[in-house]
């Protein structure tokens, strides 16, 4: 996780001891440089576009993902079901391809080089664990307009792992653990756990101010909101009517959340030392993976960050699905070798993961910022390195691309289906054209993706 000292400048910010509190967008909060007759007359402020990065591993059971048809008249396969409701923020395309995925000689690795390549566009080496890769799309966005955020990039994830070592066939652990690179041999920071995460978007003053802080929060059951109060309530008296129903259901959540983060470390960590307390995860993996969607939405409505990635689970990843009463692990059912029951318990997997996004769309879909929503602001990725976890293929990619991207993209509610083999590489070209990003070649990309 990346950031800056940069504060956004159209939000509202309230600050207390180790404590500063960004609001959502606010219809009666100007620009501070805008006084009397210059608010009246100043326009109204555009609604920033926001880029974000979703992946799951292992691949998908693309027989139940792919619609049978093209264009916009198609069906919705299982595996897509319940994304319904967002159908017209939906784009599945069909026919994009990873070749630097693939083992160009060096063997054995596809995961590894799945995730490695992802958005980096770069075939990892294979090199006794050292390192060499490349940037990815979203730290080359980040390079260009994350100044104006605190943070340049959020990096999310709901599975450990370290960076030192080899993880797949002789490729260093960083490769599986990482899609987010800023550089040719540094990943960038991927953060695990919610509670630290709630505290750095909360963090004002110096870091022993905010230390000091996030650990009294902790000791005496307090709010952030509690640090804050009274400049939220001289807000509040100038506040319209809707904004200050907006400003009470943001306070309301925020509360909500300090609510079920202190049960989850009433559940883990109750006898060990404070410090540690920060440590802890939902044991539920479903409430773990819709709790930190939940912080995310909480920086991107804050404006702390418009630019994120988020790791479902490391690519490889053998997590048991228990809480829908799948006890084998994700990577061995994923060599299925036809099996039906092996199969239908990947469907199941990847109907959960589906789930997930759906319920982070509804986040995004229920945020407003004037008469845009958050997901009318966002231009998400959504898919995996691998096709069929099976056979390990690199082409025939599991991608969505949803949201309304600031008004840059073409209506959705389309299944887009390429010919031959189109590089993954053109649609991030053109992602980050319509992010405000652009560069001029990326990997292998042949040009922009068209039609979207």
């Amino acid at each position: 996780m990346s950031d800056t000292p940069h504060l956004p400048s159209r939000r509202a910010l309230l600050r207390g001891f180790g404590t500063a509190l960004v609001l959502p967008w606010l219809e009666s909060v100007a620009p501070a440089a805008t006084h009397g007759w210059q608010r009246a007359l100043a326009p109204p402020p555009k609604a920033p576009r926001r880029l974000l990065f979703l992946y799951v591993p292992n691949g998908i059971h693309m027989q139940d993902w792919t619609p049978s048809t093209s264009g916009s008249d198609f069906d919705l396969p299982y595996l897509l079901e319940p994304l319904a409701p967002y159908r017209d923020q939906l784009r599945v395309i069909s026919g994009l391809a990873q070749d630097k995925a693939r083992a160009g000689g060096d063997g054995p690795g596809d995961h590894a080089r799945a995730a490695a390549s992802f958005l980096t566009g770069v075939r990892a080496r294979k090199t006794g664990g050292q390192i060499h890769l490349g940037p990815s799309a979203d730290q080359l966005a980040a390079a260009t307009v994350g100044q104006a955020t605190q943070f340049r990039s959020l990096q999310l994830g709901c599975e450990r792992g370290g960076n030192a070592g080899q993880c797949d066939s002789g490729y260093s652990c960083a490769y599986s653990h990482n899609i987010s690179w800023q550089n040719e041999t540094t990943p960038a920071d991927k953060e695990v756990h919610p509670r630290r995460l709630f505290d750095q978007l909360f963090r004002g003053g110096s870091q022993a101010e905010a230390g000091a802080a996030a650990a009294a929060r902790r000791q005496q059951q307090r709010s952030v909101l509690d640090y804050v109060r009274d400049e939220a309530k001289r807000l509040e008296r100038d506040a319209s009517y809707a904004d200050q129903i907006k400003l009470d259901e943001f306070h309301s959540g925020i509360r909500e959340m300090e609510r079920r983060l202190d049960f989850v470390e009433r559940e883990h960590v109750a006898a060990v030392a404070d410090e540690l307390r920060p440590q802890a995860i939902p044991r539920d993996f479903g409430a773990y993976v819709r709790l930190m969607m939940d912080l995310l939405v909480l920086a991107l409505e804050t404006d702390r960050s418009r630019i994120a990635t988020f790791m479902i689970a490391n690519e490889g990843s053998n997590r048991a699905y228990r809480e829908i009463d799948i006890r084998e692990g994700h990577h061995e059912l994923s060599h299925h070798q036809g099996d039906a029951a092996k199969l239908g318990k990947i469907r199941a997997i990847n109907r959960f993961h589906s789930e997930q996004l759906a319920y982070f769309l509804g986040l995004l879909h229920a945020r407003h910022e004037g008469e845009a929503t958050l997901l009318d602001q966002v231009m998400l990725l959504y898919g995996s390195g691998i096709g069929d976890g099976n056979r390990h293929n690199h082409d025939k990619l599991p991608v969505l691309l949803l949201g309304g991207g600031g008004g840059s993209l073409q209506p959705g509610g389309q299944h887009l289906r390429l010919h031959g083999e189109t590089p993954l590489n053109n649609l991030l070209l053109s992602m980050l054209d319509r992010f405000g990003t652009p560069v001029e070649t990326f990997g292998d990309a042949t040009g922009r993706l068209q039609g979207i």
